[in-house]
């Protein structure tokens, strides 16, 4: 996994927020970041993980680093940064869970840089599969690709509409794209209101990508790989906290196609994960298990 690691900050306002004026909120904070949540995610569905991060050498990256070990997720690729502090992530949360906004500092992130992980341990890529987020430079996301080519799947997760252009001259080197329909509009250069679904994921995969996950909210994914696009609905689920419910799917979906999981039936587990997670208040549910995902999938 590389890419984001940081404290998810959340502000849960008591009544809907006024917009222009001060609100009454709830402030929790809970071990957050695209990349960090895939891979705690992935260990609790049994993989073995390693994090290339990048983290300050203050009280919320070293509290960040000792969580990491806890976890028994390799922290040999994370490093500390003399200057810069550990990245910021605030969410405003509507009472009921739904995000208003969010504000983040993550230019620690462009210090991932190939040079970076030129430094890192040789065995750190000697995996199965390397997972990237578009935190990272673009250079940097160039250099993964590189290191995945033929011998390794590279599955990226585009993070936002605007990063999510960093991936465009990589697209084809992807064997898996994890977007939301504002992200795959950026890639593909279209508006994304009106965005359909399917033709857009399949035309993702024209554009070079090896598969897609179309991540549509609480309408769903859709799913384009072999064949026709899937189009599959979200399980019911009560939501507590919408942050983190994307990696969760990530990392489901990607465990499970590693095992040689159909995409029907990963993106039914992908599901799943998103719907303990939106159910819970962590940016990673603590009750995610394979035996969970399981039964979930199945019902």
């Amino acid at each position: 996994m590389v890419g984001a690691c940081h404290l998810d900050r959340k502000a849960r306002a008591a009544t809907p927020y006024t917009i222009g004026a001060s609100n009454p909120v709830a402030l929790g904070a809970w071990p957050g970041g695209v990349a960090r949540n895939v891979a705690e995610n992935l260990v609790r569905l049994g993989a073995e993980v390693a994090l290339v991060s990048r983290l300050g050498r203050d009280d919320d990256g070293l509290s960040l680093l000792a969580g990491l070990g806890d976890l028994a997720i390799d922290t040999s690729g994370v490093t500390l940064a003399e200057r810069a502090p550990t990245a910021f992530h605030l969410i405003a949360l509507q009472p009921d869970g739904e995000m208003l906004v969010a504000v983040a500092d993550m230019r620690i992130y462009d210090e991932i840089t190939p040079a970076l992980l030129e430094d890192l341990p040789a065995a750190l890529w000697q995996s199965e599969a390397i997972f990237a987020d578009c935190n990272l430079p673009a250079a940097t996301l160039g250099i993964l690709a590189g290191l995945c080519e033929g011998k390794r799947r590279f599955a990226v997760n585009a993070v936002s509409p605007a990063k999510a252009l960093r991936l465009r001259p990589h697209l084809a080197a992807c064997d898996l794209v994890f977007v939301n329909r504002q992200e795959a509009a950026a890639l593909l250069g279209a508006p994304a209101e009106g965005l359909d679904p399917p033709a857009a994921a399949a035309k993702l995969r024209a554009e070079g990508a090896g598969e897609v996950v179309l991540s549509l909210g609480g309408a769903g994914i859709c799913i384009a790989a072999e064949g026709k696009p899937l189009m599959l609905d979200s399980d019911e689920a009560r939501l507590v906290d919408i942050t983190g419910a994307g990696d969760a799917l990530a990392a489901a979906y990607l465990e499970a196609r590693l095992r040689g999981v159909d995409p029907r039936k990963a993106g039914r587990r992908a599901l799943a994960a998103a719907a303990l997670t939106v159910g819970c208040a962590e940016s990673v549910c603590p009750r995610l298990t394979p035996a969970a995902l399981d039964a979930m999938a199945a019902a």
